[in-house]
């Protein structure tokens, strides 16, 4: 016949939202949950999980300095964990693309992969038929030669020249 904690039942929903209510802040816990609720059913296109957006600060990379210049990274579970080449086409702009060849010519482990941007092109290194693209700003992912029907698969950007920051969504 304690009051130990061991004895105590918890409350019913019923008596929480009574609690609630005498405290007034059901409505805070309602539109809580139904903000919670509603943002778990938003949709994303993409199929990779973590996907996001990033911020980079274009001064802190001094390959992207340069009309041409680029950089390979990985940024945590985007883009399922895959790098990403990012390219300085022109002033103040730069293209975004997945290191996977859409050429996708063989099922191995590694699966294809595009090397690194030259002379306005990439070419799909581990690919038999050497796929290759463009880079050029105004092809821009386009196949060249010995490629599939795909373009290079690329994450929208933008740029703030104001700030120098780079935004990726993937």
């Amino acid at each position: 016949m304690g009051n130990s904690m061991a004895e105590k039942k918890a409350l019913t929903d019923a008596q929480r939202r009574i609690v609630l209510k005498a405290l007034g802040i059901a409505p805070l816990a309602s539109a809580g949950l139904f903000m919670n609720l509603s943002l778990s059913s938003c949709s994303n296109d993409s199929t990779s999980p973590g996907d996001g957006s990033i911020e980079l600060k274009v001064s802190d990379e001094p390959s992207l300095g340069n009309i041409d210049g680029f950089v390979r990274r990985t940024y945590g579970s985007n883009n399922n964990g895959d790098p990403i080449i990012i390219i300085k086409t022109d002033e103040n702009t730069y293209r975004c693309i997945a290191v996977g060849c859409p050429k996708n010519c063989e099922k191995k482990s590694p699966a294809p992969a595009l090397g690194n941007p030259k002379n306005k092109e990439i070419i799909c290194e581990t690919c038999p038929m050497k796929a290759k693209y463009s880079v050029d700003e105004k092809n821009f992912g386009n196949v060249l030669e010995s490629g599939p029907s795909q373009t290079l698969r690329e994450f929208p950007v933008t740029f703030n020249p104001t700030t120098g920051i780079l935004k990726i969504n993937f």
